[in-house]
């Protein structure tokens, strides 16, 4: 675990938020699915035959069937955009460096670079509503 929140984690307790699971994705991360070794494969909530999209799926199908208000998913190439899509909830993959990636990124050993300098990845909510996510880019 994570010895601190990042700076998105922060601004959204400050608003309230209370984090409250952390969802499944793809060993790899850049797949269009959501499943690994270790949890196994995440399920569209609207057929259990299908998967939720990746690489942010199990956030997007936590959303869908409303075991959660919000969620957060990172995106360079639709990982917030087709899970959104799949599991028909709304998903914001904002401009990278739009919001901070402050303490986002796994940690590595010394603190070397995660060697994704030039294709950046970005942090975004997902919600049932546009509302939803308008709150959550107000917080941030």
């Amino acid at each position: 675990p994570a010895e601190h929140d990042s700076l998105l984690v922060k601004l959204l307790r400050d608003q309230g938020a209370i984090p409250f699971v952390r969802s499944n994705v793809p060993q790899c991360l850049m797949l269009p699915e959501s499943a690994n070794r270790i949890w196994g494969a995440a399920r569209n909530p609207w057929d259990a035959s299908r998967t939720p999209g990746g690489s942010s799926g199990g956030e997007a199908a936590l959303v869908a069937a409303r075991a959660s208000p919000l969620g957060i998913g990172t995106d360079i190439g639709g990982s917030i955009r087709i899970p959104a899509h799949f599991c028909g909830v709304f998903g914001f993959k904002p401009t990278p460096d739009r919001i901070s990636n402050r303490g986002v990124a796994v940690p590595r050993p010394g603190n070397r670079p995660s060697g994704q300098i030039a294709v950046k990845s970005t942090a975004g909510p997902f919600g049932r509503s546009v509302a939803d996510l308008r709150l959550v880019m107000r917080a941030w």
